[in-house]
């Protein structure tokens, strides 16, 4: 079916035809180039032929537009320094060329996804299923994914590439490609970050009855504890539904993360936030934050591009069982899963941010 699009004005000669308003919406840029194509045509059809004068020149309007566009690409750029920060940390460290590491298995679950290497280490990555709208036609879904049945044809660099795209099945594959490579570093015996804890992330930080928590991505065993001691709990996640009949809390649309995560003292992530490129801006946000948690499979990355950026632990996984991990990962195993079966959590503190007192 076409695009809607509104009644032709036609007025001396003067033919326009204007896409919907919900293109407007969805493209700013666009946006201005056509109010301003609105208003001169008004101007026409009203005779006021002379006051066009008042309208700004076309040039101006495209200028804008340009302006708009760079802003745009520089924020999308933005988005991904922590994720360019890692790859950039990995290639310097050599560990690629070192151990002459190449994919070995690849596997994307629907819930999970899954890069073991050929020196054997593994990672995981949350699948974003619901960021693939398209996924519900063969040309559509192959497009998401064209390499497949390629994948372990690629250099591991390309694999670690992924991890920027803006297509969330590539981005998956890479965030797991990190993870797998960051197992090489952080298992080394002259890595200076070493596992503070093993188990809950919480288990780190102390939360009292007057904190403010804001958690991005809902984990519902964090959410009944942190319940337990603090009234001031506002979860944010795409999924209205996330969360069972049974429990209180309200879930928060994303709309509002600018509103809430400010105002919070203690942040708890999900590492999710690695694949859709929405960490940078979510960190940069935390104004009052003393305690800034990234947590679940998907962050289980060398953690210096993030305790940098003032995380104060991180709570990800270290694979204990490669095989395992991708054969569940092919029968649609969750975290539970791994848990019980090919992973252990483990959990490390930013030694540069000291713990706040009681």
């Amino acid at each position: 079916m076409p695009p809607k699009r509104f009644h032709p004005l036609r007025e001396s000669g003067f033919s326009l035809h204007l896409l919907s308003r919900d293109c407007l919406i969805k493209n700013p840029c666009k946006s201005r180039f056509v109010k301003f194509i609105i208003n001169a045509a008004i101007e026409l059809m009203s005779g006021g032929a002379t006051r066009l004068t008042n309208i700004p020149k076309f040039s101006a309007g495209i200028n804008l537009c340009i302006k708009g566009a760079k802003t745009k690409m520089q924020d999308i750029k933005k988005r991904k320094d922590i994720t360019k920060d890692l790859i950039e940390f990995i290639q310097d460290s050599d560990v690629i060329n070192q151990f002459n590491i190449t994919p070995k298995e690849i596997r994307i679950g629907v819930f999970y996804t899954g890069v073991v290497l050929s020196s054997g280490h593994a990672g995981m990555s949350y699948t974003p299923v619901q960021e693939i709208p398209e996924a519900v036609c063969c040309p559509r879904s192959h497009a998401k994914m064209p390499a497949a049945g390629e994948l372990l044809n690629k250099q591991i660099t390309e694999l670690m590439d992924y991890a920027l795209d803006d297509n969330a099945l590539k981005a998956a594959v890479g965030v797991a490609t990190l993870n797998a490579l960051s197992a090489v570093l952080l298992a080394d015996d002259t890595c200076k970050y070493k596992p503070s804890a093993y188990g809950n992330a919480l288990d780190l930080i102390e939360i009292t009855n007057e904190d403010t928590v804001a958690m991005v991505g809902a984990f519902p065993p964090f959410i009944k504890r942190i319940q337990e001691i603090t009234k001031n709990l506002f979860v944010i996640d795409k999924n209205p539904k996330v969360v069972g009949k049974g429990d209180t809390i309200k879930i928060e649309s994303a709309d509002r993360l600018g509103e809430i995560i400010p105002q919070a003292n203690i942040l708890v992530i999900t590492g999710v936030t690695l694949v859709n490129h929405t960490l940078g801006p979510i960190l940069d946000l935390a104004e009052k934050a003393n305690e800034i948690v990234v947590v679940g499979p998907t962050a289980s990355v060398y953690p210096e591009p993030l305790f940098e950026r003032g995380v104060t632990v991180m709570g990800g996984v270290r694979i204990t069982d490669a095989a395992k991990m991708i054969h569940l990962i092919g029968e649609a195993g969750s975290g539970y899963d791994f848990f019980d079966n090919c992973a252990d959590k483990v959990i490390m503190r930013n030694e540069a941010i000291s713990v706040r007192s009681s």
